[in-house]
């Protein structure tokens, strides 16, 4: 295993997941604000669901006089473990630094790593200045590091991490404005464990700063109905009226979905199971909704098993969902001739990345018969601040941020034109004003993070 960074390089770093500014030959990278690390591993796998525990040690500031020997590394200052050992298996990711004597949650030193499905490359973000309770160190041009998993042998080396990388490019720093003439505006937002009421008045204010005309939303509880989601919607958009439709319950929750464009229901979504399922149904709602310039568009909010690592039964359990979602699909095409097709929502992505790959693939053919089936077109949406693209984090959490929620499309009839994960935590004061929201909204609201896209008729 080896564990480097990227150094000169024109492009910023973001992390989303793909490696295009890592170039593989480069062993060093840094910005003005943030250090960036690349792990490579010698296989895939779920950092935050190791079998054994993995432990980064870091010599922050290059400086053997500072931290303490950990190790075969002297002048330690950091350790990342990931998966640390919680009963009989480890999970999540704990930093301890060289002034505490315990773990602590990765937010304490705000460490971001992407992707957080299985993988065998890694990029992690710091902050060059990491504070140490009552110490600032700042990285210099190079870090000293010892990475420790299961070899008997850890891995050692020095990161180059001199700032020469540009800062990426803000997404959205002024305030959000209402969709084009032309073009329907699509969120999707997982309303944490009800708050779709329980934090209305911070949801009301995100909705209306918003101004959807499609509203996909996740983990409405038991006992809250489409006249409520209705409610909060006229109370962020007055005058607007509204088409429902909410999935069976599974537990406790259920998502929905609402548009003020003319909609139908569909009834090929009511009572969604998975092949061979008995009890239990697939959270997924579905409206057929006229969209200007497109036509008949099937729209879909889902929200897959939550947690496990990549092959385990959470995710055959997620990829069990998607197959009953696209079986779902083309039954609705059989008695409508759809335009688009539209799906987001929460896909719980903690293991690996097929359930999202079997639910694009060739997802064009699930509403027109083409010579050439294309997949679906996943919409890439960032944070106000250009950094990455997490749509979940929830600090204190033995988990990183990750990125749960996506929205999918059928590229040939919708194209994303405007797309952002909105995080009012990143924008500047002046946007918030402008928009009547307050800088503690969408974290009071959730521990998920909208998801916008405009989209417009092709």
């Amino acid at each position: 295993m080896l564990l480097c960074c990227i150094a000169l390089s024109p492009q910023p770093v973001q992390l989303d997941g793909n490696f295009e500014e890592w170039p593989l030959s480069i062993t060093g990278a840094g910005s003005r604000e943030h250090v960036y690390l690349q792990m490579l591993l010698p296989r895939p796998v779920n950092l935050q669901g190791l079998a054994e525990p993995m432990t980064l040690k870091l010599d922050w500031d290059n400086n053997t006089r500072t931290g303490k020997q950990v190790g075969g590394l002297p002048g330690v200052d950091l350790e990342v473990l990931f998966s640390p050992k919680r009963g009989s298996r480890g999970s999540g990711v704990s930093v301890r630094r060289s002034c505490d004597q315990g773990k602590q949650s990765w937010d304490v030193v705000d460490l971001v790593f992407s992707p957080t499905v299985a993988s065998d490359r890694f990029e992690i973000r710091l902050p060059r200045r990491l504070k140490l309770t009552d110490t600032v160190l700042t990285a210099g041009g190079s870090i000293p590091w010892e990475l420790s998993w299961t070899d008997p042998i850890p891995a050692r080396g020095k990161a180059a991490v001199a700032p020469r990388h540009p800062a990426p490019e803000p997404a959205l720093q002024s305030p959000l404005q209402p969709a084009s003439s032309g073009e329907i505006r699509v969120v999707t937002w997982n309303l944490q464990k009800g708050n779709l009421l329980k934090q209305r008045d911070a949801v009301t204010r995100v909705l209306a700063a918003i101004e959807p005309d499609i509203v996909l939303i996740q983990e409405i509880e038991d006992g809250q109905t489409e006249h409520d989601l209705v409610l909060v919607l006229q109370e962020a958009m007055r005058g607007t009226k509204w088409t429902t439709s909410l999935s069976p319950r599974s537990g406790t929750i259920k998502s929905g979905i609402a548009t003020r464009l003319p909609a139908r229901q569909v009834p090929s979504f009511k009572k969604l199971k998975r092949r061979g399922e008995s009890q239990g149904h697939v959270r997924a709602a579905a409206l057929n909704i006229t969209v200007p310039n497109v036509g008949n568009v099937l729209a879909v909010s889902v929200h897959l098993k939550c947690c496990g690592v990549a092959g385990g039964p959470e995710d055959i359990k997620r990829i069990g969902e998607v197959m009953a979602i696209r079986r779902a699909v083309a039954s609705a095409e059989t008695s409508v001739n759809f335009r688009g097709l539209i799906i987001g929502g929460d896909l719980n992505l903690v293991g690996g990345l097929l359930p999202l790959q079997m639910l694009i693939s060739q997802g064009e053919g699930l509403i027109e018969q083409r010579d050439t089936l294309g997949d679906l077109l996943v919409v890439e949406a960032m944070q106000p601040d250009g950094q990455g693209v997490q749509t979940w984090q929830e600090n204190g959490q033995s988990y990183t941020p990750g990125q749960l929620d996506y929205i999918v499309v059928t590229g040939s009839s919708l194209q994303p034109t405007t797309a952002v994960v909105l995080d009012t935590l990143d924008l500047p004061s002046a946007a918030l004003q402008k928009m009547s929201l307050q800088r503690s909204d969408t974290a009071e609201a959730s521990d998920h993070l909208p998801v916008i896209v405009d989209l417009a008729g092709r």
